[in-house]
């Protein structure tokens, strides 16, 4: 977009807010009109940015003239979702994810589309776990994913785990065996390798029914150990298509988790259950092949849901995998699922990101087969939106330098907890004693004048390595001194916030991912709750992550 464009959007807000522009809600509808702004989100910040600041230089008379003749029509960002193909009779989705991690940022997008669907449609809803990998399972993470649908408003219609069907997807099994179309292989998984790349035949392929039916049995049964027998498919050994050179179908698997020893794989698993579900449309990202889960449904004599694939949605400097974050787990990077430069729905959450900021980028995402890597800034826009409104504001300083300011009085001075909506108001008592940000003692000269935000205007008398010495001028503005952050020195308390950066660079770890800012916020930030978002003024916006050690999380500018 033009940076003219971004400059008139910018003056509109600002008409509309007290003649002061908003960047969060400039650079929020730039991207609604614009989503090729999306490409390079570094570039976008800056130049809204910029227009922002011009925009809030100007006065009301120069804003009014700028807009005069600004002839915007205001365009209707297109979130509705884009019709399913096939659904004149009925809609049945299903959320299917795999417990053997948490709940990330990605299964709360996908299931958020689904569920919005649902809405659109009328239509039912599963949670199905797909438990198949019994030894990855624990029950933190069904829980996981209970509550993380739960926390989006996403609200399912039937519950179930495929092991739960175990028997059932047995009779199909032996049903494939009775038909001809599979049989128990027992060469070592090396050599099913090999045969399968070199597109061998199995010599097991010639296994008698009865062979492969006593098998089976004692496959199920626990008689034969793992790695020492498989169930495959009876595909098609010289397919282009390698996922259909004789696929495994179940394999073995010693486990506590249920009382099973033959286990299916994942495409044998989810066709048959699509099945029993009575699924009609499966939304889910393109990373899986569709050819195998297509064969059997021919084969088994399925109907054929409506499949749309979509990409998955990824994020800047973030895994998403499971084995990933494992693996950094494994290597002590991180401490555990809920560290906050994860995806997880728990760090997200201890983040300050709100369900309906995840709500409207899924409206906005939608599903599309084009490869995205998402900024954070995009989501992040969408959620300063939605917490602003609610945020009480504080006064916070970063690494603070005294400040005596001669000829202030003592007093109480009251505070308004938002400039727009009401939310309270908080009291200070200053006596000119007071911290100021380092950068803005940086820069001050003797001589010259500023503002202590919401108090009244000084004249820096001296100025020192560590302390600035000034007088009280004025109560009222004079109208071109630049305004500064302030805390009264007797009523301050230490605070620290963390900052999130990209947990990778790359494939590698980037150690430099969290950074923590020490300071002093005022002594109110005392009566503040665990979790509750707050904006510290002229810093960002913060979550209190830790209330007895008055540790923040910082979530937005």
């Amino acid at each position: 977009m033009e940076e003219k464009k971004i400059e008139e959007i910018a003056a509109l807000n600002a008409a509309k807010h007290g003649y002061k522009a908003d960047f969060g809600a400039v650079l929020s509808k730039v991207i609604g009109e614009d989503k090729s702004s999306l490409q390079d989100m570094t570039k976008t910040k800056e130049l809204v940015l910029r227009a922002v600041k011009k925009i809030n230089s100007m006065s009301k008379q120069e804003i009014d003239e700028l807009i005069k003749d600004v002839k915007i029509t205001e365009k209707k960002e297109d979130t509705d979702l884009r019709p399913l193909p096939n659904t004149e009779k009925k809609v049945v989705l299903r959320l299917p994810p795999e417990p053997s991690g948490y709940m990330h940022l990605g299964h709360a997008i996908a299931g958020m589309i689904n569920y919005l669907y649902k809405q659109k449609y009328n239509g039912k809803l599963w949670l199905r776990f797909e438990d198949t990998n019994p030894n990855r399972v624990k029950e933190e993470f069904f829980d996981s994913f209970r509550s993380g649908y739960s926390w989006l408003g996403i609200k399912w219609d039937e519950e179930k785990k495929v092991s739960d069907d175990m028997e059932k997807i047995y009779d199909y099994a032996e049903k494939l065996i009775r038909q001809g179309n599979a049989y128990v292989c027992e060469c070592d998984p090396e050599t099913i390798k090999t045969n399968r790349s070199k597109g061998i035949e199995c010599k097991c392929r010639g296994n008698s029914l009865e062979y492969n039916l006593r098998r089976f049995e004692e496959a199920k049964e626990g008689k034969i150990a793992p790695g020492k027998a498989v169930i495959r498919l009876k595909g098609d050994m010289k397919s282009i298509d390698f996922s259909l050179r004789d696929p495994s179908l179940l394999r073995i698997i010693d486990t506590k988790y249920k009382p099973y020893k033959l286990w299916p794989l994942y495409d044998f698993a989810s066709v048959i259950e699509d099945e029993i579900c009575d699924v009609t449309h499966i939304l889910r990202s393109n990373e899986f092949r569709t050819s195998l889960q297509e064969a059997l449904r021919k084969i088994m004599g399925f109907r054929k849901p409506t499949i749309v694939q979509f990409s998955r949605y990824n994020f800047e400097g973030t895994p998403f995998s499971k084995r990933k974050i494992r693996e950094l787990i494994e290597k002590g990077y991180i401490k555990d699922w809920n560290d906050i430069r994860l995806p997880t729905i728990t760090a997200i959450r201890r983040r300050g990101i709100q369900p309906q900021a995840i709500y409207e980028f899924a409206r906005r995402a939608r599903y599309s087969s084009a490869e995205h890597v998402y900024s954070w800034d995009f989501l992040m826009t969408m959620n300063r939106r939605i917490i602003d409104p609610t945020s009480k504001r504080l006064f916070f300083v970063e690494s603070p330098v005294r400040l005596v300011v001669t000829g202030s009085p003592t007093m109480i001075v009251k505070l308004k907890n938002h400039p727009s909506e009401d939310l309270g108001e908080r009291t200070l008592e200053v006596d000119g004693n007071f911290f100021i940000p380092k950068r803005d003692a940086d820069i001050m000269k003797e001589g010259s004048f500023v503002r202590l935000k919401d108090l009244y205007t000084i004249r820096i008398d001296k100025k020192y390595d560590d302390s600035i010495y000034a007088s009280m001028f004025s109560q009222q503005k004079r109208g071109d001194e630049k305004i500064i952050q302030w805390i009264p020195q007797r009523e301050s308390m230490e605070v620290s916030i963390t900052k999130v950066g990209s947990l990778m660079i790359g494939n590698e770890f980037n150690p430099d991912s969290l950074s923590t800012i020490h300071g002093l916020a005022e002594i109110n930030v005392k009566d503040l709750k665990q979790g509750e978002i707050i904006q510290f003024e002229r810093f960002g916006f913060c979550i209190l992550d830790d209330k007895e050690k008055a540790s923040f999380i910082f979530i937005t500018d």
